[in-house]
């Protein structure tokens, strides 16, 4: 195996370094692999050959489980090879086997791990950005990465009908992708809290009547667009805790929607595990 800065050989005792810390600041892909094992032979050089092409975009380690027996057995791997990806301190996806190259850009891509290319410094102007977006994109259509800047660069605009559309027609490899599951989230939201009632209007229903699912919900959606979604998230599992004895005819909007698509938006994913835990408390 060859090492490099972007594939390194990593032990139980540099694992909390090279991986941990280190995939606060890129993605780490982990590759649980054994010298006497065939698939392991054939998939290290590809994913060492993509460590180099996307230069940076994301860290190869490289674990060998013969080795590093107390690794494997805490990751519980059961057979080898097994990748594991680590983003912000924690796994968010993985595959068993060796895949084709093909899906393996795939399964980066739609974790939001692309091919850097070179200098692409967009004007701190939205609208001029949007139209530097525009011509880039115009050259390289097939740029999901670039449709998805545009998107978030209109939405910034407050062009949501557009930034919709750009959304819907994005390539299916960055469809799926966090990034663009957010930015739907956040339209939904917006287009929700265009018929709400005043913040302030809102709160002094909720402190007047504490039962008013209607005004905790519609409080809930504004406050998720600001910066107190962690108070948002608890106002609409409340209102869904009320609203589940509740007859559907008997509430406007859906205390269960609007909170699928706040744990959509919200970026903080150990808030929307927490979120999505007492969700699943609630309804079952």
């Amino acid at each position: 195996m060859a090492t490099s800065a972007h594939v390194l050989e990593v032990t139980t005792a540099s694992f909390a370094d090279d991986v941990v810390q280190q995939s606060h600041r890129v993605p780490v892909l982990v590759d649980f692999w054994a010298t006497w094992c065939g698939p392991c032979r054939a998939l290290g050089p590809i994913l060492e050959r993509l460590a180099g092409e996307y230069d940076g975009a994301f860290v190869l380690a490289k674990i060998d489980t013969d080795r590093e027996q107390a690794l494997a057995a805490q990751f519980q791997i059961r057979s080898i090879p097994t990748v594991m990806l680590f983003r912000d301190g924690k796994q968010v996806g993985g595959f068993p086997g060796a895949l084709p190259e093909g899906q393996i850009r795939k399964f980066l891509a739609q974790h939001g791990v692309h091919v850097h290319t070179p200098q692409e410094a967009w004007s701190d102007d939205p609208s001029v950005r949007v139209g530097e977006l525009r011509a880039a994109i115009a050259e390289a259509p097939s740029r999901g990465d670039l449709q998805l800047e545009l998107a978030k660069t209109l939405i910034a605009l407050g062009a949501d009908d557009e930034a919709s559309r750009v959304l819907e027609a994005l390539p299916t490899d960055v469809f799926g992708e966090r990034a663009a599951v957010r930015l739907r989230a956040k339209l939904q939201l917006r287009a929700r809290v265009s018929h709400a009632p005043s913040i302030e209007a809102l709160m002094g229903r909720v402190e007047q009547s504490p039962d008013d699912t209607d005004a905790a919900v519609w409080l809930g959606v504004r406050l998720a667009l600001g910066d107190a979604q962690e108070r948002a998230i608890d106002l609409l599992i409340d209102a869904l805790r009320t609203q589940k004895y509740q007859d559907a005819s008997g509430y406007s909007v859906s205390a269960r929607e609007v909170l699928v698509e706040v744990l959509q938006w919200v970026e903080d994913e150990e808030l929307v595990r927490d979120g999505r835990r007492r969700m699943a408390g609630v309804l079952f």
